[in-house]
Order: structure tokens, then sequence, then C-alpha cells
């Protein structure tokens, strides 16, 4: 039967080769607890149930990635219109 690890190990592996910023601090994150739970949780559960918790931690992801976008958003828009430098972003990083 698997074991889920944490998530703290795929996100160390994900952040390999970078300096992120107080990246710690995700471990405080709602959205980062609600995806371990769910992902811990898969092993233990018939099919539907594995599927349906699955979906809900793609939701909660999916979420997650809206708010870092809109961020992007807000963080490019008052720039320009502060006549601040914005130090390019850094390629996204792939899945291995």
């Amino acid at each position: 039967m698997y074991t889920f690890p944490g998530l703290w190990p795929f996100i160390e592996r994900a952040a390999e080769g970078r300096s992120p910023y107080q990246l710690g601090r995700g471990r405080e994150l709602w959205h980062a607890k609600q995806i371990q739970d769910a992902l811990g949780q898969l092993p233990r559960l018939d099919d539907a149930s594995r599927e349906a918790l699955l979906t809900h931690a793609v939701r909660v992801r999916d979420s997650l990635a809206t708010v870092v976008e809109g961020m992007d958003l807000a963080i490019a828009e008052t720039a320009r219109a502060t006549s601040t430098p914005l130090e390019p972003s850094r390629p996204r990083h792939r899945h291995r």
C-alpha cells in the first residue's frame, strides 16, 4: 500500500535550483494543508472516494494557481503604473 510522504518532499523537489524566498511559509497555506490531507487519505479509501478526493485536491490546487496568477497580474500592473522596474520572471519549473 502506498504511503504518502507528505507534500514537502515534492515542494523541495520543485524548488531545486531556485532560491525561493520564504518557501517554508508554504507549510502554513490552507491550500497546501488541504492537498496534503487529501493525498494522505487516498490509499485507504475505496475507488469512488479516492476519485472524489483527488478531484477535490486538484480543484484546491487550481484555486491556488488562480490566486498566484492574480498576484502576478497585480504585481505587473502596479510596477507599470509606478514605473518601477520588475525583475523578469524565471521560467516555470517543469515536472520531472
